[in-house]
């Protein structure tokens, strides 16, 4: 594995888990209250919908308005990096 495969692993792991943190934060307290199930929360992590803008006007005064708006393409930002690890691992077994 080079240094640079490792780096974009590790970077886009971190990515991600900010990612489901900012979405917990934003859909958490709906999901406690019921008004969500886990499922259909579980939706807004990946994609945007009117059941999602919904859920965020729900919760809007629980905490500061910066946690609400969670940007889902935080979560495919960190999908792609690392698909970009896993292909600098394949092109560097390719070259050996």
């Amino acid at each position: 594995m080079t240094r640079l495969t490792f780096v974009l692993l590790a970077f886009g792991g971190l990515i991600l888990i900010v990612a489901m943190g900012w979405w917990w934060i934003t859909y958490g307290e709906v999901i406690r209250y019921g008004y969500l199930s886990m499922r259909q929360a579980g939706t807004c992590l990946v994609g945007n919908s009117d059941l999602c803008s919904l859920a965020k006007a729900l919760c809007s005064g629980a905490h500061p308005r910066i946690f609400v708006a969670y940007w889902t393409g935080i979560f495919w930002v960190g999908v792609s990096i690392l698909f970009a690890s896993l292909v600098t691992l394949d092109r560097v077994r390719v070259l050996r």
